[in-house]
């Protein structure tokens, strides 16, 4: 589990880092709420499991 969550979180960077290379200000804001949403998500998995 923990090397899914590694995988998650990698994924995440790799969407963050695409994200900055749109020009529309409102989409970029809306995928970077989401993605710190899923990070939130990955802590309280990662607290949950241990």
């Amino acid at each position: 589990m923990k090397t899914t969550l590694a995988n998650a979180e990698a994924a995440l960077d790799e969407v963050q880092r695409d994200t900055r290379k749109l020009h529309s200000r409102e989409l970029r804001a809306a995928i970077e709420k989401y993605i710190q949403e899923q990070r939130e998500q990955i802590k309280a998995l990662r607290r949950m499991m241990n």
